[in-house]
Order: structure tokens, then sequence, then C-alpha cells
């Protein structure tokens, strides 16, 4: 179409949902799509600007000052734990998004830690997805603890990483005490059979869980 982000800036004061998928956006693109955020955003609900190698500092500044945006995916946007650390700042002190997209990011154990204690407090966010983001063990260890005290969060997709059956104990643990989760998923996390069992175990206690997606997991018929 050959409109720059200049002009999507420009066009951008009546919209409430701009998508900005894999659009080769760098950190000097996306300081002009945070203008729409910060002087243009009292209509702008969504914001989607994954596939793109952005600066997520910028995106968390103004976004802590932003009181109209509801849901925001940075999927597959090339953030390390320094780019949870930001996410984890903008959690601490924005009360209006909602859903959190920030799957294909290699943040780690580390970056699910920051998240996780920034949720603990956090009262906004419903949705919160984190699949494929090199989260082991102690990264499910790290979600158990704001599962335990969070009541607001309703969907949490956490697949394709490989928690093994010992996370997949502490997660169900925290599950069998949690009344706000709706939705889990937890596809190709290696769960076996003692994966399962704890999913069971959950499932007999918690009275709030309604969908759950345990796809790519060999539980076999046991």
């Amino acid at each position: 179409c050959g409109l720059s982000v200049k002009g999507v800036v420009y066009i951008s004061q009546l919209l409430e949902e701009l998508i900005l998928y894999g659009n080769g956006l760098t950190s000097e693109g996306m300081e002009h799509v945070m203008k729409i955020v910060r002087t243009r955003s009292a209509t702008l609900r969504v914001l989607n600007v994954s596939a793109n190698s952005i600066s997520m500092a910028v995106i968390s500044e103004a976004l802590k000052h932003n009181t109209s945006l509801t849901k925001l995916w940075v999927e597959q946007c090339g953030l390390s734990v320094k780019g949870a650390v930001y996410i984890s700042q903008l959690l601490n002190v924005n009360h209006t998004l909602q859903v959190l997209d920030m799957s294909w990011n290699p943040i780690s154990d580390d970056g699910m830690a920051v998240i996780s204690e920034a949720l603990k407090h956090n009262t906004s966010l419903t949705e919160l997805r984190v699949d494929r983001c090199g989260l082991s063990v102690k990264g499910a260890v790290y979600i158990s603890q704001l599962l335990n005290v969070n009541h607001t969060l309703q969907v949490l997709d956490m697949s394709w990483n490989p928690i093994s059956d010992d996370g997949m104990a502490v997660i169900s643990e925290a599950l069998k005490h949690n009344t706000s989760l709706t939705k889990l998923w937890v596809e190709q996390c290696g769960l076996s059979v003692k994966g399962a069992v704890y999913i069971s175990q959950l499932l007999n206690v918690n009275h709030t869980l309604q969908v759950l997606d345990m796809s790519w997991n060999p539980i076999s018929d046991d």
C-alpha cells in the first residue's frame, strides 16, 4: 500500500485496533507507533506488533501512562530477560491491560521470575500467553507462585515449554487452591503418565477450570 509508519500514526486518531504483524519494524519505527499510544490513544484498545525487532523499553514506557489499551501482542519479537523486565515494570503500574501475548520470546526462567513477581500484585491482567518461551521446571515454579496469590488471571498458555512432570506437579498444586483460572494450555510440555496423575489430582478438587489442553504429551493409555 506504500503506507509508512508515520502515515499510520497520522490516520490513527479513530482506530480501536492496530495490527502491525511482521511489518519489519525496528525500534525507530516503534517510536512512531508509540506516539499513537502516548498522544492519540483515547480510542486504541488493541495493539499487535508481533514478529518485529522492537524495543520493549519504548512500549513499556508508553503503556505506563496509557489508560485505554487492553490487549497487547508482542509475539516473536526477540525479547530476552531484559525485555521481560520492561514488561514487569509496565505490569506494576498499568491497571488497564487485560491480555498479554509474549509467546515465542526466549525470556527463559529468569524472565518468567520477574513477570510472575509483577503479576502477584497486578489486578487487571486476565490472559497471559507465554508459550515457547524457554521455560523449565524453575519457570513453572515461578508461575505456580503467582497462581497462589493472583485472583485475576483467567487464561494461561504455557505450551511448548519443557516443564516436565515436576513442573506440572507445582502448577497442579497451586491450581488446587486457585479460584480464578478457567483456561489452561500445557501442550507439548514433556508430560508423562506421572504428569497426568498430577492433573487428575487437580481436577478432583478444582471447580473453576473449564478448558484444559494437554495435547502432544506422551501420557499414554495409562
